[in-house]
């Protein structure tokens, strides 16, 4: 059962450039992730880094260790991210997860 989404420390004007949706029910299996990581879903429908730029649905807003099996996070769900800001898993660039956040309404930006 996934854990209470802790809200507490994360700023997301560092990653986040627009007005932006987050959810605090963004589920991520066990590890260890830092902020601005790139998620996609896997089978059982719960976010973790991916390594697929095809899979890229959502940005995480704050560092966060998942112990159990499951844990909330808080997730962008749309809006404009700072590209250089992020994390991408694998050897993922801004480029190559570019559109498939784009029809999530997660649009990349560069800052300035």
């Amino acid at each position: 059962m996934a854990q209470p989404v802790n809200t507490e420390s994360y700023d997301g004007n560092s990653i986040v450039l627009s007005e932006w949706k987050v959810d605090g029910n963004g589920v991520l299996v066990t590890g260890t992730y830092t902020k601005g990581a790139v998620l996609g879903k896997n089978r059982g429908g719960n976010f973790e880094l991916t390594a697929d730029a095809t899979k890229a649905e959502a940005i995480l807003l704050a560092d966060t260790v998942v112990t159990d099996a499951t844990a909330n996070a808080p997730i962008v769900m749309g809006g404009e991210v700072a590209e250089e800001d992020l994390n991408y898993g694998g050897v993922l660039t801004a480029d190559d997860v570019r559109d498939s956040l784009r029809v999530k309404n997660i649009y990349l930006k560069k800052r300035g």
